[in-house]
């Protein structure tokens, strides 16, 4: 068996440390790949919209790949809060924002709560995320689509909203209806609600429940090694675009998401059960 390397667990200045330069290579390649995905995530999100599902199969595989297409756009945001989208703040800003456009959730929240998110993981009243630790099972799902909007209240109450993030939030969604508006007028009002209104359920149950709760579950507030969990196996950090290796992420957010595959771990279950999903789970 091919041995694995280890994570090495140094937080490093965002987003141009000098080992994660040498990570990524003084070319635009690294940036291109995530680039790339984005434009294929936005042209198909809203391209796809322009074809109307002729019966009830197809509408419900036209929502389930279109869902899957807005969570691959979330994760490539998340690559932009680490700033892996450019190698500037202003060119992961943009990236960010146009990535996430399909879901229609502001960036800006994001960037700042991710950012707490890493520094206080699992930590109460400190980490902005722990919004979706349930007590229930019915929970899930409505934290889940509450989270991007419970944003800006938990900044809020925290006095972190300043008038540079308000202004900033104002233009965000004065992009997002804008576009909303165009495709409306577009395809019709009624195709773009029937097209997106599941795809948003779907795809905030997608990506938090098994790569954030999951990811998180136990909720430790111990070492870094135990408050986060990884995916075992190729599929998972291909279906996820590597938002499976989420111990490894944690300890070195600084290591783009095409460079985590060398971190993954094949699941030591018969290959029978490889492709489905288990966790790496640390307990001391």
């Amino acid at each position: 068996m091919t041995q694995r390397p280890s994570p090495v667990h140094v937080r490093e200045p965002w987003p141009h440390s000098p080992r994660a330069s040498r990570l990524r290579g003084d070319s635009h390649c690294p940036y291109l790949a995530s680039r790339l995905v984005i434009c294929a995530v936005v042209a198909t999100s809203f391209g796809s919209l322009a074809v109307t599902p002729s019966t009830w199969a197809v509408y419900l595989v036209d929502v389930l790949l279109r869902s899957y297409v807005i969570f691959v756009g979330t994760v490539m945001a998340h690559e932009g809060t680490h700033g892996h989208l450019g190698r500037s703040r202003t060119a992961n800003e943009w990236w960010g924002r146009l990535a996430l456009l399909p879901c229609s959730v502001p960036y800006t929240n994001f960037r700042k709560t991710h950012h707490l998110h890493h520094l206080h993981t699992n930590l109460p009243d400190e980490d902005p995320d722990l919004f979706l630790k349930s007590r229930f099972w019915p929970e899930i799902p409505l934290r889940a689509v509450a989270l991007p909007h419970y944003w800006f209240l938990w900044l809020w109450r925290r006095g972190r909203i300043d008038r540079r993030h308000v202004g900033e939030l104002l233009l965000n969604y004065v992009g997002i209806v804008s576009v909303y508006l165009c495709i409306a007028w577009l395809i019709g009002l009624p195709r773009l609600l029937s097209g997106m209104a599941p795809c948003f359920v779907l795809v905030s149950i997608l990506l938090w429940y098994p790569f954030a709760i999951k990811t998180h579950e136990g909720f430790s507030t111990g070492p870094e090694a135990l408050r986060s969990h990884d995916y075992y196996g190729h599929f998972m950090f291909w279906f996820s675009f590597g938002l499976s290796m989420h111990r490894v992420h944690h300890a070195n957010p600084w290591i783009p998401w095409t460079e985590l595959r060398h971190f993954v771990q094949e699941d030591p279950r018969p290959s029978r059960w490889r492709l489905l999903p288990r966790r790496d789970i640390q307990v001391v």
